[in-house]
């Protein structure tokens, strides 16, 4: 009886040891973080997965559409949703991490093209530019709200970087090391024709999201963030980040 007893102590205090529970997660196709094509998944997937392994998880992760991810996530149909940036629209609906990487958001345009660019608070700048961005992706607050911007939406990043180079956008809203990835591996030969603009639209910190229909999300949320921080301060988190052959420090975002 006593070692039945000190069995289960040990499980409750050390559930690593006694069977990792699993947990669920939803996200995109959007290489380098995540890319089901991936071994890894993508050095996001590899983040939250370890991180979740280090407080006694095993993470499933799933890949859809982002805005069929979102809304899916929204109604408890999955645990977790990843990775997104902070909005108080997504807050409605769920619980944020602490944040565990960073996205540095900028403008891309054709090299040698004349654009009058001086900074993300002049956006009006950029009004008689045409303007790609990807549906359903929050950029920044004030770009998202600036109705006198002409955006055109496309369902990817690529899209976007194909309509650039073929002249159909004047400029696009795109992740640097996401057009940095999908111009070396996709675009070769576009990589010398199109450069990132200065300064950039904004670093994002990315999050973890966990809907608050689930009765255990705040649970959830917070082993999440403990096991973060474990592999954060091991320094687990940067060599993850170093084998995936990416120049971008996890550091919060300034």
């Amino acid at each position: 009886m006593k070692r039945f007893i000190l069995a289960v102590l040990a499980c409750v205090a050390f559930p690593l040891f006694c069977g990792a529970q699993n947990v669920t997660l939803v996200t995109l196709d959007w290489p380098p973080y995540v890319d089901s094509g991936m071994n890894n998944k993508g050095f996001n997937a590899e983040i939250v997965s370890e991180a979740f392994k280090r407080v006694g998880y095993t993470a499933k992760i799933e890949f859809a559409d982002w805005d069929a991810a979102v809304a899916k996530a929204s109604q408890g149909k999955y645990d977790g949703l990843f990775p997104e940036y902070y909005s108080k629209e997504r807050e409605q609906d769920f619980i944020y991490s602490n944040f565990f990487s960073n996205s540095l958001l900028v403008f891309y345009k054709r090299k040698g093209a004349k654009i009058n660019y001086t900074s993300p608070k002049k956006l009006q700048e950029l009004s008689s530019y045409k303007i790609g961005v990807v549906k359903g992706y929050i950029n920044t607050a004030e770009f998202d709200a600036a109705t006198y911007l002409k955006k055109f939406e496309a369902d990817s990043d690529e899209a976007n970087l194909k309509k650039l180079l073929n002249k159909e956008l004047d400029i696009i809203v795109i992740d640097k090391l996401v057009a940095q990835y999908l111009l070396q591996k996709h675009m070769p030969g576009a990589a010398a024709q199109l450069e990132p603009m200065d300064p950039p639209l904004i670093i994002h910190p990315l999050f973890l999201l966990f809907p608050k229909k689930n009765p255990n999300s705040q649970k959830l949320c917070d082993d999440f963030n403990k096991g973060f921080n474990m592999i954060s301060k091991d320094g687990t988190a940067n060599a993850i980040m170093k084998r995936s052959s990416l120049q971008w420090s996890i550091e919060p975002a300034k």
